[in-house]
């Protein structure tokens, strides 16, 4: 078993939030023009004070935490952000001191979790800062899908109000569901157009004439081939009409493979996908920070099956069908980005052009009429009230109008 990892706390001092806030609002004003109605401003605003408050939303894109800084800015609440500890070793550590200052902690996906759990209830307790989760624990770029929940948010929440409740009968906290959802300002075919050829020219030297979506399709099937050659993994690379099936079994059979080296918490194969590959990834993590106990030969397969782990997860997004039904900008942009990461192995693609970000707020949940409930039977009233905060999230995105631009 591996060694927890350093938690790091959030250590958000004003004058950097204010410095932050100022920066932030300027950028998104430039790039990313925020939407937000003073109607779901005011939801935040109206809450009781001392009471605890989450914020729980989808995660469509590396601006997200931008988008709540600003929030955070409007309705004059400090947040705290919970994220992966990955983040935080960004940068050899420098992305982590910029992060704590804005008030994230760190989180190990699928590790030992302990610190940061009770980092965030006391804070929930504490009912001063609004707590901000983004319980898919992964970005996506499906700006229009929300994926599976982890119910830990709610488990926050509960026990906040379960030990509050003890000396203060009348508490509670309350989740509250907010929607992302970002539109290009304009048509960006012709951007799409050239960060596809690129792509193409990179792994095929030669352009496909076809359309966008059936394009995009084919530099995933080639990317698929190399994985499968990467891991001796039988290939298949004309199996385009079965591309999202192929998705699928090329991550099964990665993550496979990698669990078949190591004894770990990872290798129940009932357990989803995605929980199995970071699981398995925090296991190697811990593996790591134990240092000099194995070779450097050792240590570098660590590492290269650390990587092959972080492409499962990030290959949950890819989703051809997604595209299929709706060949929106929007969405070839999303498929533009995921791809490149694996094209030019770049941690961050560059947006491709400026855009509008629409935030919703949903109404309140207040966890105080699930505390019986969930002193008889806290699994289910964490994956109940879970699957309520992701429908509500979906029905909000829905219900944000969307440009019917679509690309050839």
């Amino acid at each position: 078993m591996s060694e927890s990892p350093r938690f790091q706390s959030a250590r958000p001092p004003g004058f950097v939030i204010w410095a932050a806030q100022i920066l932030n609002r300027l950028d998104l004003a430039w790039r990313n023009r925020l939407h937000l109605e003073p109607r779901d401003l005011q939801v935040l605003r109206d809450l009781s004070p001392g009471m605890g408050t989450i914020v729980v939303s989808n995660h469509a894109d590396e601006v997200d935490m931008r988008a709540c800084i600003e929030l955070s800015r409007r309705c004059g609440r400090r947040f705290l952000y919970m994220m992966n500890s990955e983040a935080f070793d960004e940068g050899s550590g420098s992305a982590g001191w910029w992060l704590r200052r804005l008030g994230a902690f760190s989180v190990e996906r699928g590790g030992r979790n302990e610190q940061a759990k009770r980092y965030a209830i006391d804070a929930v307790k504490r009912g001063q800062e609004v707590l901000v989760v983004f319980p898919e624990g992964e970005i996506y770029y499906l700006n229009d899908l929300v994926q599976p929940f982890k119910s830990g948010v709610v488990d926050i929440g509960m026990q906040a109000v379960v030990e509050s409740r003890r000396a203060l009968p009348d508490w509670t906290a309350y989740l509250v569901p907010m929607a992302i959802k970002y539109r290009y300002r304009r048509p960006i075919e012709p951007i799409l157009e050239r960060r596809i050829r690129l792509m193409e020219q990179h792994l095929f030297r030669r352009i496909h004439g076809d359309s966008l979506s059936r394009r995009l399709g084919l530099i995933m099937a080639e990317l698929l081939h190399r994985q499968e050659m990467i891991h001796h993994l039988e290939p298949d690379p004309n199996r385009i009409a079965e591309l999202n099936e192929r998705v699928q079994q090329v991550r099964q059979q990665v993550l496979s493979r990698a669990e078949e080296q190591y004894t770990s918490p990872a290798a129940d194969s009932r357990s989803r996908t995605m929980d199995r590959t970071w699981r398995l990834s925090s296991y190697l993590r811990g593996l790591l920070r134990q240092g000099w106990q194995f070779s450097a030969e050792r240590r570098a397969r660590f590492r290269i099956d650390l990587a092959g782990l972080k492409r499962v997860a990030q290959m949950a997004g890819w989703q051809p069908h997604y595209v299929d039904l709706d060949p929106s900008q929007e969405r070839l942009a999303e498929t533009v980005l995921k791809l490149e990461r694996e094209v030019y192995g770049t941690a961050r693609p560059r947006q491709l052009a400026k855009r509008d970000v629409f935030l919703r707020i949903g109404e309140p949940i207040d966890l105080a009429r699930f505390a019986a409930p969930y002193l008889q039977n806290a699994q289910a009233i964490r994956h109940g009230v879970a699957e309520q905060l992701r429908d509500v999230i979906q029905g909000l995105i829905d219900a944000i109008p969307t440009a019917r631009t679509k690309a050839r």
